[in-house]
């Protein structure tokens, strides 16, 4: 997984002396809507940049970018944030190796496939949660950045953390048992909050 961040800020005062602060994080090519992005993202071949040489160990590689933006306003002590979350797929660093591809049978090809579609649910659910660890979050005028970040950054390391965890008991998707345990967490979970799509 990797993540690009790019900030920028714009703050306008209202003559009664409220504050909104519009903190925009993202990437400089894409934005996301207005809305959540948190639908599922289904993967095909198509969905990865086809190389021929690749420096990394394993054939296919998923990458994701997960951005929020957030407003902030202040009426006298009080303060509130309304949160949007986007997940995406990185397609510069979303890769297969097409050499080594072509050394997998269909049966491997498709578990490779399936097993990508899995870090790809990681990005989505982790979207979710971070929509909601943000949005239930306690922020102070002085240091709500700071503290947006802090949960970012934790929500951030989970998934990271969760996506080792993944390869390693998947063996990279070819120890099927626990491939299929996976698949059926990843049910449940983007089962959940659906409304958070919307």
């Amino acid at each position: 997984m990797r993540f690009f961040l790019k900030q920028f800020y714009a703050l306008k005062w209202t003559r009664i002396g409220w504050a909104t602060l519009l903190l925009l994080i993202l990437n400089s090519d894409l934005a996301f809507s207005q809305q959540n992005q948190l639908n599922r993202i289904t993967l095909n071949w198509n969905s990865f940049r086809k190389v021929n040489s690749n420096n990394r160990p394993y054939i296919a590689y998923t990458a994701h970018q997960t951005r929020h933006k957030y407003r902030a306003t202040q009426n006298g002590k009080h303060l509130s944030l309304q949160f949007e979350v986007g997940v995406t797929l990185d397609s510069s660093q979303t890769i297969i190796d097409l050499s080594k591809l072509k050394s997998l049978g269909n049966a491997e090809k498709k578990a490779l496939l399936n097993h990508e579609q899995g870090h790809s649910d990681l990005a989505v659910i982790y979207g979710r949660i971070l929509y909601q660890r943000l949005s239930r979050g306690n922020y102070s005028i002085g240091n709500f950045k700071k503290e947006v970040k802090v949960i970012y950054d934790a929500v951030m390391k989970e998934l990271a953390h969760l996506n080792r965890t993944y390869d390693i008991e998947t063996e990279h998707g070819q120890y099927t048992e626990q491939q299929q345990k996976w698949d059926v967490y990843f049910k449940k979970e983007l089962l959940k909050n659906p409304g958070l799509s919307k």
